[in-house]
């Protein structure tokens, strides 16, 4: 049964981390119209009805949980947590580089990795961020629209698992394959729930103010949603391509919400 529920709230903890992957909010976005998504959400009804799950399970199980996570954790051991999470997804990251055909980053990655790994104290510290090494998070999404696949086709809104599409939730599930807690403890299922649960806090303490902006700016919490996350994941999926085919900038955020500060 504790099992179970560990099992339950990391998934929790992955929707999260969906979501805030898609939530880096740049100043310089303007304001026009969502009819692009909307073209593009032919399961918007069902969506709808799932995203409104997520969002019940998101306030009655994970902001409280995270709220005593920030209540009982002094900051600077939750941003070495978070430190050490962060070096857990160097192996994806220097895999996807090296199959999108970006040996700099591949290297930018080994660099990172091996400075906080010595010099931070086994990823304690940001050491190599101090040091302005730059920090790709190549993802393997990425690496299909690469190898060709563009359309990233319909948005769809997962149970538990948050918004994506068919093209990047298959990628999600070949980088969790690259996860060393995974492939190392993959028989230790407490320690790997633990681990994923873990990870998602971290994620969803980062993110509490932007995502509760977010609701409380839009007028319509779903399609602000479905906005952000569609728009961010193109420009992140347009740094991998050549120009020619880079699609278009179709439609922008129907709201502003102010970048924090690093």
């Amino acid at each position: 049964m504790k099992g179970k529920t560990i099992l339950w709230l990391s998934f929790l903890m992955i929707s999260t981390s969906i979501l805030v992957s898609g939530c880096t909010v740049t100043k310089s976005d303007s304001v026009v119209s969502d009819q692009s998504a909307t073209e593009k959400d032919p399961y918007e009804p069902v969506n709808r009805g799932i995203f409104s799950f997520n969002q019940a399970a998101d306030k009655v199980v994970l902001k409280p949980a995270v709220q005593g996570y920030r209540w009982a954790v002094p900051e600077f051991i939750r941003t070495s947590i978070g430190n050490v999470f962060e070096t857990l997804k160097q192996p994806a990251f220097f895999l996807n580089a090296l199959l999108q055909g970006n040996p700099k980053e591949a290297f930018y990655v080994l660099e990172r990795t091996g400075v906080n790994l010595t010099a931070g104290c086994l990823g304690l510290f940001d050491v190599a961020t101090q040091m302005d090494i730059p920090a790709p998070d190549n993802d393997f999404g990425q690496t299909l629209a690469k190898w060709g696949w563009h359309d990233e086709g319909p948005y769809i809104m997962l149970p538990l698992l948050g918004p994506s599409n068919p093209r990047d939730a298959i990628g999600l599930g070949v980088d969790s394959l690259a996860d060393p807690v995974g492939w190392r403890l993959q028989h230790e299922h407490a320690i790997v729930y633990s681990a994923t649960a873990a990870k998602g806090f971290v994620k969803r303490d980062k993110a509490d103010e932007l995502l509760d902006n977010l609701e409380k700016s839009s007028t319509d919490h779903y399609a602000a949603t479905r906005t952000m996350y569609r728009q961010n994941r193109q420009k992140k999926i347009n740094k991998v391509l050549p120009e020619s085919e880079q699609a278009p900038k179709a439609y922008e955020f129907e709201f502003e919400i102010e970048e924090e500060d690093e």
